[in-house]
């Protein structure tokens, strides 16, 4: 027969045990919950991007930024990645990047900066494409801006968000170095059998050639225009820029320009 007083200390033994479980398994609850509490409370509206400040954006709107962004449903910030964002809000037609940070509890901010125009491109029914200097097609519009020189023979023009054939680069890099003073005066940057040429409304005929030494071109034809004397010339060709050379519309002479030989 066992002795009362060590079935007394077994008794004792075995209910510390338990309360040490007890305690235990209640400390572990308690971890769980907090847990679960905190992850609820990180996930949701009280600490969402509630507040989306977007900046920099003048031609496309902050609704369609914010969709663009996954930001409209006020997501968790825990689950708001910026880089990600960022990406989406770059597939915008007018956005060139975005610069997105977060503010907790419950701010998002966008900085855009956008693409510029350099020229629009005659769309096959009505209406023009804006494009930028990469061939980026950054919008339709009805009537052509008078800032934006016409871009003409390029066969195929995508919609807002797409890029012009690489066929087109030399037009838009055209376009887009052309002096702004030169812009009401063109009629259109059209590509030629010896490159890029700028057809101006009096009738005159720039020719351009390549993309190389643009801006010095652009200096030497200014040059031409504003040195005058230009009556019976139907092409200025400043391929080579240092030595302009003017050709007369109705015969195949040639007269050297400014700073020819």
């Amino acid at each position: 027969m066992t002795d009362p007083r060590i079935h007394e200390r077994r008794v004792l033994v075995a209910r510390q045990i338990g309360r040490r479980r007890r305690r235990r398994l209640l400390g572990l609850l308690a971890v769980v919950a907090l847990v679960a509490g905190g992850f609820a409370v990180v996930h949701s509206s009280l600490l969402g991007a509630r507040h989306v400040h977007v900046s920099g954006a003048r031609h496309t709107a902050r609704g369609a930024i914010i969709q663009a962004a996954g930001l409209s449903g006020a997501p968790p910030l825990v689950d708001v990645d910026a880089a990600a964002v960022a990406r989406r809000v770059e597939r915008l037609p007018w956005v060139a990047t975005a610069r997105v940070s977060i503010a907790w509890p419950s701010s998002v901010a966008i900085s855009i900066t956008e693409r510029v125009p350099v020229a629009a491109l005659p769309l096959p029914t009505a209406g023009f494409a804006i494009c930028d200097p990469t061939g980026r097609v950054l919008e339709d519009v009805v009537t052509r801006p008078p800032s934006l020189p016409l871009v003409m023979g390029v066969a195929r023009v995508g919609p807002p968000g797409s890029h012009l054939p690489a066929s087109a680069a030399e037009l838009t890099a055209v376009a887009g170095s052309l002096p702004e003073s030169m812009v009401p005066r063109t009629m259109a940057i059209r590509p030629s059998s010896a490159g890029v040429e700028v057809d101006f409304s009096s009738g005159l005929v720039a020719l351009i050639g390549g993309t190389g030494s643009l801006s010095q071109k652009f200096v030497a034809l200014a040059t031409v225009l504003a040195h005058g004397g230009l009556s019976g010339v139907g092409t200025v060709d400043v391929r080579v820029p240092t030595a302009p050379v003017l050709i007369r519309k109705a015969s195949s002479p040639i007269v050297p320009g400014i700073g020819g030989g």
